[in-house]
């Protein structure tokens, strides 16, 4: 019983230190993104993953073995010829606890799977939102699918925003005297796999993201704002995986509906990773996106873990 004790203790002390570790992380990486040595955390969350998941498969594993170590000792001595009924009745107690056991560990093992599946979730840093209809005075609303998962939105999001948007882009919301340029919106979502992509040298940053904005459909003004934020926390680094989602992981995540429909609507999420060098991955094919008549922009990005 001491011992059933002990292993449901040891799993709740594990799922709150790595909660702990979780919070952590994601407050650390506020601040070390700012100072543009993000690479330290990745490996440390990496490792932290990675132990998680061989405990979580070596736990039922031991477990077993132990239970058949225990059954196999009932066994042999029941067929001794010096038969001890109080010793055999230990052991199959033994076994018994042992069977118990595995139960308990798979159920630890499920707990310390999922965990390392939480530490999955990233921050997506500054999507922000261009509205241009083609007629001044428009009246747009703009939702989004996870309200829940927002962290930080201005103008405040509530319940949406529901503004009036001019060509050039200029915002306002009812009701309120003042002007935007763009919507703003910060949120967890869930890290995406890698499959493919693009291995960029820190220094060569600039030159690339001006070159794949432009044919995700930026303008030079956008692409600018968005080069001018992310470029510090990039070219810093030796080099960097980067990787724009794909707009069904978008909608996956965090869906932007817009009304009216726009004729063109542009989302561009990019994921990166720091690298210590260089790795070879396929190199991921962007689609040219042409714009025309009303559209919406929104601009956005994470790093993955």
């Amino acid at each position: 019983m001491k011992k059933k004790k002990r292993i449901i203790t040891i799993a709740i002390l594990d799922t709150i230190v790595i909660n702990i570790l979780t919070i952590v992380s994601n407050a650390s990486d506020i601040k070390v993104e700012h100072i543009n040595s993000s690479f330290a955390i990745s490996p440390f969350m990496g490792i932290v993953q990675l132990i998680l998941f061989i405990i979580g498969v070596l736990l039922p594993i031991i477990s077993i073995i132990q239970f058949i170590y225990a059954k196999s000792r009932v066994i042999m001595k029941e067929k001794s010829e010096l038969q001890d009924d109080s010793q055999i009745q230990l052991l199959k107690e033994n076994a018994d606890r042992k069977k118990k056991k595995i139960l308990i560990s798979f159920i630890i093992g499920i707990i310390l799977w999922s965990i390392t599946g939480m530490l999955q979730i990233t921050r997506s840093f500054k999507p922000i939102i261009y509205i241009y209809p083609e007629e001044d005075n428009t009246e747009v609303t703009v939702t989004l699918s996870n309200p829940d998962r927002i962290t930080c939105s201005y103008p405040e999001y509530n319940d949406g925003w529901q503004v009036i948007a001019d060509k050039d882009g200029t915002i306002r919301q009812y009701g309120k005297d003042r002007e935007y340029y763009s919507l703003y919106w910060e949120g967890l979502i869930h890290a995406k796999e890698m499959k493919d992509g693009f291995v960029v040298k820190g220094e060569d940053t600039a030159e690339f993201l001006e070159e794949k904005l432009a044919i995700l459909g930026l303008t030079d003004k956008e692409a600018e704002e968005f080069i001018i934020y992310w470029l510090p926390k990039l070219e810093g680094n030796k080099y960097n995986l980067i990787r724009f989602l794909s707009m069904e992981e978008l909608n996956e995540e965090m869906e932007l509906k817009v009304s009216p429909e726009p004729e063109t609507l542009i989302r561009i999420q990019m994921q990166y990773k720091p690298l210590a060098s260089y790795q070879e991955i396929p190199e991921q094919k962007l689609t040219p996106v042409e714009r025309k008549g009303f559209t919406v922009v929104e601009w956005g990005g994470s790093r993955a873990y």
